[in-house]
C-alpha cells in the first residue's frame, strides 16, 4: 500500500475520479438557473455569495486537478517517491471535496477544502524534490 500511494500515486488519483467523472457528468440534470455575485451598494464584497456561487466551486476544483495529475505524473516520471502521509492526506482532501462537490455544489466549503489540498500537494511536491533520498532503487520489485 506504501509503494502505490508513493511511486504510483497519478494512477491512484487517475482511475477513480475518471471514473466517478464519467458518471457525475452522464447522471446529472441540467439545471436552469442563474448565479452570480450579490452586487452591495459601495466597495464591499459578498464573500458568500462567491463561497457559495457552484461556477467557481466547480471551476476551482476542475483547474487544481490536472495539475495535481501532471505533478504526480511528473515525480512517477523522474522516479522519486512522494512523502506516504502527505499523499495519503491529499487524496483524503481531494475525495472528500469531490463527494461534496457532487452532493451540493453551492456548499460554502468547497474553495477553503481544494485551496488546502493545493498547499498540501505544493508541500508534498517539494518535500519529494528537495529530499535526495526519494529516488527509487530500481532493486526494489
Amino acid at each position: 500500500m506504501k509503494k502505490l500511494f508513493t511511486e504510483y500515486f497519478f494512477a491512484v488519483f487517475l482511475i477513480p475520479i475518471l471514473i466517478f467523472a464519467f458518471f457525475y457528468f452522464f447522471g446529472t440534470k441540467v439545471e436552469s438557473g442563474t448565479y452570480g455575485v450579490n452586487r452591495r451598494i459601495g466597495f464591499g464584497i459578498d464573500i458568500d455569495g462567491i463561497l457559495r456561487n457552484p461556477v467557481y466551486n466547480i471551476l476551482i476544483f476542475y483547474c487544481t486537478y490536472p495539475v495535481y495529475l501532471l505533478g504526480y505524473f511528473i515525480v512517477f516520471s523522474v522516479r522519486r517517491q512522494s512523502n506516504f502521509i502527505l499523499s495519503i492526506i491529499n487524496f483524503l482532501i481531494v475525495s472528500i471535496n469531490f463527494y461534496l462537490l457532487c452532493n451540493n455544489p453551492e456548499n460554502r466549503i468547497l474553495i477553503p477544502l481544494t485551496m488546502i489540498g493545493f498547499i498540501i500537494f505544493i508541500f508534498n511536491i517539494f518535500k519529494t524534490t528537495k529530499k535526495p533520498t526519494t529516488i527509487n532503487n530500481n532493486n526494489q520489485l
